[in-house]
């Protein structure tokens, strides 16, 4: 599409989508066209498009027009992460300066854990956790933990159509021993992750608890494999489960909903 036509179909959108806001009420195909200014058979090609992402809803009865669902979670979504992120800043960066580690925090986006936020170690030689790094749920520590803490329904849908890819010679690519290692995150309240995402690197992750039973986030370092030793995981392990626990405890107040982004 010509970048002058995507603008113009980009902004048709957004008129759109304003105007039901701001209606109030359902409103009709005739009614939407003439307040978007969009001739009928382009705004329909719009509307089916939205209708299919869940943007906009149709009530069969009327023929009317209103904002879906999907459009209200999109911007509850947004608005979570952001009130998330707030309340963990000042937490991950004591944790930071006290563990001399980077931290992140990663939510559930589809079938991946992607990293929202991230605060780096004061050494002078670290591995950075880049915000917006996106990894498959089986092959890293946060991943494992928002999988460990998945309704057992979705846990299992999410397996039985999920191809295990090896990303390094690490990486678990068996089904049922993974299934074992999740039940055992899930008993130890920890995941880790050795060299299964990137080489060399060990991963470390707990979950920051919202409704029983379910992670809203995962709260993780990365480090290199040869730096850790016993002493050092057990040290981490209690930092990271005292760190999520604060800001679970601050979460709850402000509830942040979860599920497949």
């Amino acid at each position: 599409m010509p970048a002058a036509a995507a603008v113009k179909s980009a902004a048709r959108v957004l008129d759109l989508l304003e105007v039901l806001a701001d209606a109030g009420r359902p409103l009709a195909h005739a009614e939407l066209a003439r307040r978007c200014s969009v001739p009928k058979s382009s705004l329909t090609q719009l509307l089916r498009t939205l209708l299919a992402r869940g943007y906009v809803e149709l009530d069969a009865g009327t023929q009317r027009y209103q904002p879906g669902e999907a459009l209200f979670d999109l911007t509850r979504r947004g608005r979570d992460i952001r009130t998330l992120i707030t309340q963990a800043r000042p937490i991950l960066e004591r944790l930071a300066q006290r563990a001399k580690e980077s931290f992140s925090i990663s939510v559930l986006r589809d079938d991946f854990a992607e990293r929202v936020f991230s605060v780096e170690s004061p050494r002078r030689q670290l591995y950075s956790l880049h915000v917006g790094v996106r990894a498959p749920l089986y092959a890293n520590s946060t991943g494992k933990v928002l999988l460990a803490w998945m309704p057992a329904v979705e846990r299992e849908a999410y397996l039985s159509r999920t191809r295990l890819v090896p990303l390094t010679d690490r990486t678990l690519v068996s089904g049922s021993a993974l299934r074992r290692q999740l039940s055992s995150v899930r008993t130890e309240g920890v995941a880790r992750s050795f060299g299964e995402f990137t080489p060399g690197i060990v991963g470390i992750a707990v979950p920051i608890l919202g409704a029983p039973g379910r992670a809203i986030a995962s709260l993780g370092t990365a480090l290199p494999i040869e730096r850790l030793d016993a002493r050092l995981d057990a040290q981490l392990v209690r930092l990271l489960k005292e760190a999520a626990a604060v800001v679970a405890a601050r979460a709850a107040s402000q509830p942040i909903p979860t599920g497949k982004h």
